[in-house]
């Protein structure tokens, strides 16, 4: 609010003014006046108290989160009550992100890499949440590259890579494989895997620390279906964080999983029992802001009934090759690198962005080690979504795990092949 330089409040002029002769500033507006420059003073102080307080609120709620696996107000005393007390620090983590880019999803894409660069600065509600990424361009449709240098403006080193299989051809879609070529690649000690339709914030890696300072605990933070406030944020349950080493010691993805389900749970699975602890990626801070979520865009026209039949095949075929064969003993897909240059032979304008090309990837599916006749058995098996969304958990497939017996008095079918499956040998 604004003075006038005669001395009365709101702008208006001094009592007794009306006479033109009368001076502009009397003994009595003097003295007013230094009540005046007083007040001044008042209401600076009074709106830097203010300023103070709502930075104060902004820092508090850059921290706080009572979203799933947030502090609450532990965040403002510097602890968390899981004993996750290590800072994680923008400098150990590098984001990996897998794409099989189509035309179609080009703008999520535009929309996920634009916020990983804002990511990739400090901002006002936090820290940046990653130092290095890691792309893998997977035989894509869409010029995955071309996006990249529209696109990566900052000036945080972003490693591209092209794969194809051992001739050289575009390969088909294979998210484990194509993860475990990326996870390789990085040399920091944390990972932070994405996928190509994910919205990344400043302020994440404040919320969801993995590490206790003494090493007591270390968990792998991830996106669980089950917490998402709705249809859009389920859609994040692939996106993880853990440290490197706790990653490889379960051998990152089982690349034996190569059509689409259960890849993810088998994943996570698998961390858990290697004693780390499982925790949701926490997704909002206590202002509202959204720190990682889902870029909407339209989804294949496969049904939820075939993708929960499609997940019992994976999740029941895995299970059974796994007590045979542990995935962890197993040597992954191998690749070598076949060229450096870039595309075109462009230089790109931005000196932190790499581009390589690798060759490689040849590694059977679980379907090839079980074998045609096994796999058909297990196609019939999982036939009915409404059935099949029961079947191999925890470990077991059909001759340990839950049968439906309601099923197979109705459908003979899938009653043949649960007595083929459980006469073959455990």
């Amino acid at each position: 609010a604004q003075r006038s330089l005669t001395g009365g409040s709101c702008g208006m002029p001094p009592k007794h003014v009306a006479d033109e002769g009368a001076p502009l500033l009397r003994a009595r507006d003097v003295a007013s006046s230094g009540s005046s420059g007083f007040s001044v003073r008042s209401i600076l102080l009074g709106a830097v108290c203010a300023c103070a307080c709502v930075f104060g609120v902004m820092q508090a709620a850059r921290v706080v989160s009572f979203s799933p696996g947030g502090a609450g107000f532990h965040a403002l005393l510097g602890q968390n009550p899981y004993g996750l007390d290590k800072e994680l620090v923008p400098e150990r983590v590098t984001l990996v992100a897998a794409c099989a880019l189509v035309e179609e999803r080009v703008p999520a894409f535009q929309t996920a890499i634009q916020s990983w660069a804002a990511a990739a600065k400090d901002g006002p509600m936090g820290k940046r949440a990653f130092d290095r990424v890691v792309i893998v361009d997977w035989s894509s449709e869409a010029n995955l590259w071309q996006q990249v240098l529209n696109f990566w403006n900052v000036d945080t080193p972003l490693d591209f890579f092209r794969v194809q299989d051992s001739n050289g051809a575009d390969m088909d879609w294979v998210l484990s494989k194509a993860y475990n070529f990326g996870f390789d690649k990085v040399t920091t000690d944390v990972i932070l895997k994405v996928d190509c339709d994910t919205f990344i914030a400043p302020g994440l890696l404040e919320l969801n620390p993995i590490e206790a300072r003494d090493g007591s605990k270390h968990v792998f933070r991830y996106g669980d279906y089950r917490a998402a406030q709705d249809d859009n944020e389920i859609h994040i349950n692939g996106c993880v964080m853990a440290t490197k080493n706790t990653m490889k010691n379960v051998n990152y993805y089982d690349e034996r999983l190569q059509q689409y389900g259960w890849d993810d749970t088998n994943f996570y699975d698998r961390l858990y029992a290697s004693g780390a602890m499982p925790m949701n990626i926490t997704r909002r801070n206590g202002a509202g802001k959204t720190m990682i979520t889902h870029v909407w865009h339209p989804h294949s026209d496969a049904t939820q009934d075939e993708r929960v039949i499609s997940s019992c095949q994976n999740r029941c075929a895995i299970n059974h090759v796994e007590r045979q064969h542990a995935w962890t003993t197993l040597p992954r897909a191998e690749y070598w690198k076949t060229s450096d240059k870039f595309p075109g032979g462009y230089t790109p304008e931005n000196a932190f962005i790499k581009f390589e090309t690798h060759r490689g990837g040849d590694l059977p599916s679980v379907e090839e080690v079980l074998g045609k006749e096994v796999s058909d058995l297990i196609v019939t098996f999982c036939r009915n979504a409404e059935f099949a969304a029961t079947k191999c958990h925890n470990g077991c497939d059909w001759g340990n795990g839950y049968i439906p017996e309601e099923e197979l008095a109705w459908d003979a079918e899938v009653k043949r092949a649960t007595h083929q499956l459980k006469a073959i040998a455990p």
